[in-house]
């Protein structure tokens, strides 16, 4: 059986859901594909860069229609993605602890994501600083809401979807805030 690379992400992603991050094995894989370890070695160096790849994955389809999207101002913009960023990793089975723990495979990758920013006054640090900053507020939410069980947060009575929101809400005006007043201490337009 020939798998492209595609299929060996898509089955790794698969088999998260089944088996969690714990569980994950580049045996397990193979033995799911009915291939052996060279095989899926000529395709991931490690069993960490198939994890990055992996983690790409989760969010590369979600994030290209939004980035396709016309936004008429930057927060909207950042918002959406943190949203859409949010809803992938929680899609899968310790999708937020599989990002947590990926690096990416393109250094590059930053550059587009601050063109929104930059093209509203942001500086190129504070634009960097403004995306990663969301990135990881999104993540440590994702992360929560995967590692608590469901019965512990409706006891509390706690809605993890309006708790995101006001955060996101918060970190974007803190960033309007900051853009708006330079003297603040920040590099902001």
């Amino acid at each position: 059986m020939v798998v492209r690379r595609e299929g060996y992400i898509r089955a790794a992603l698969e088999l998260l859901d089944e088996v969690g991050l714990n569980g994950l094995t580049l045996r397990r894989l193979g033995d799911r594909l009915g291939v052996q370890g060279p095989a899926l070695y000529a395709h991931f160096r490690s069993k960490q860069d198939l994890l990055d790849q992996m983690a790409e994955a989760m969010l590369d389809d979600e994030l290209a229609r939004l980035d396709e999207a016309e936004y008429d101002e930057w927060s909207a913009w950042l918002s959406e993605r943190a949203r859409v960023i949010r809803r992938a990793l929680l899609s899968y089975r310790d999708g937020a602890r599989l990002h947590a723990g990926s690096r990416p495979t393109d250094g590059s990758a930053m550059l587009p994501l601050i063109k929104p920013l930059v093209a509203a006054g942001f500086s190129e640090q504070d634009a960097v600083q403004a995306v990663l900053s969301v990135s990881r507020y999104t993540l440590g939410c994702a992360i929560d809401e995967q590692q608590r069980p469901p019965e512990e947060t409706t006891e509390h009575g706690e809605d993890p979807e309006a708790s995101f929101e006001f955060g996101l809400r918060a970190l974007i005006g803190g960033l309007r805030r900051a853009a708006e007043d330079p003297t603040d201490g920040t590099h902001g337009p």
